[in-house]
């Protein structure tokens, strides 16, 4: 059977997502979380969740979310001139990432200024949950399958020595979504359009990391990522009905099976100067974070058996 991560992205975004990933850690329904690590309530979550790390039911795995979509960069602003204004907040967009990595007189000099931003957000990750245990990476909305980003990731990870054993590939099955054909009014076509990159650009980045790192090929085992077509609409009647397609593809493929949930919500209140992507605020603030709340909530583990 395929192995199945129930997994949360977004931690330390904000107080109040944050208090709300913390209750399904609470509650036993997580088995890992993404935690960013350069926004401003970043370093008393992350304090919380060492208070509170022993006494859950599960115990999370933690994953270093590298952001450059909203925030305050990390790395000194005059290392990462492309990547921010001159108040040291990220002003890029994934497309533009996505653009640049595919202008060859851009690609070595934003190449650098990720590698300083990523090695300062991984050291605040180290000095906040201490460095004995192997890293795992993954990139806020994704950024990690752009290429000039996971080359950039990799060359930090071999030029630090840091002990790594996770990347997330965003690599989603289509096929249990063309099955449901019932639900196929229910999908963003937005949505679509990521899986479609997202996909394109996953065989590469595979390939890329087991070519050059082939002795993470066991701990780094192929996954596939269920949560982009439904991103801020993982509700539990959807998720329960589409779970049997999901485990069927992942275990016929022989990969692991992460299902990716955003459950928790920003107040309207908390959108400061930080939340400079103001595209995705509507997305933090959402209902449909607390519909993914309570499909967390109510997964249990005879589910995914």
């Amino acid at each position: 059977m395929a192995q199945i991560e129930i997994h949360a992205d977004d931690y330390a975004i904000s107080p109040h997502s944050s208090e709300d990933i913390l209750s399904c850690l609470r509650a036993g329904r997580l088995d890992g979380i993404s935690v960013l690590t350069n926004m401003s309530c970043f370093e008393a979550y992350a304090a919380k969740l060492r208070a509170e790390y022993d006494s859950f039911p599960k115990k999370p795995t933690l994953t270093v979310h590298l952001n450059f979509m909203e925030g305050h960069c990390a790395a000194d602003p005059d290392k990462v001139p492309h990547l921010v204004d001159r108040n040291g907040y990220f002003n890029i967009s994934w497309g533009t990432l996505f653009k640049w990595n595919y202008t060859p007189k851009l690609f070595l000099p934003l190449k650098k200024e990720l590698k300083e931003e990523i090695a300062a957000q991984t050291e605040r990750f180290l000095e906040a949950f201490g460095r004995d245990v192997p890293l795992r990476f993954d990139g806020h909305q994704h950024t990690q399958m752009i290429p000039v980003v996971y080359w950039a990731l990799l060359e930090v990870i071999v030029e630090r020595h840091y002990p790594t054993e996770y990347i997330r590939v965003t690599k989603e099955p289509v096929l249990p979504f063309l099955k449901e054909a019932g639900l196929w009014k229910t999908w963003r076509p937005v949505n679509w359009v990521k899986n479609m990159i997202l996909n394109i650009l996953s065989p590469e980045m595979e390939k890329t990391v087991a070519r050059n790192h082939p002795s993470w090929q066991k701990e780094n085992e192929p996954m596939f990522l269920w949560g982009v077509v439904m991103s801020g609409r993982m509700d539990e009647k959807r998720v329960k009905r589409l779970l049997p397609g999901m485990k069927e593809r992942a275990e016929k493929r022989g990969r692991r099976l992460e299902i990716l949930f955003h459950p928790g919500t920003v107040l309207a209140q908390e959108l400061g100067e930080e939340f400079c992507n103001h595209g995705a605020n509507e997305f933090h603030v959402s209902e449909g974070r607390h519909v993914e709340y309570e499909a967390v909530m109510s997964l249990c583990d005879e589910d995914l058996q």
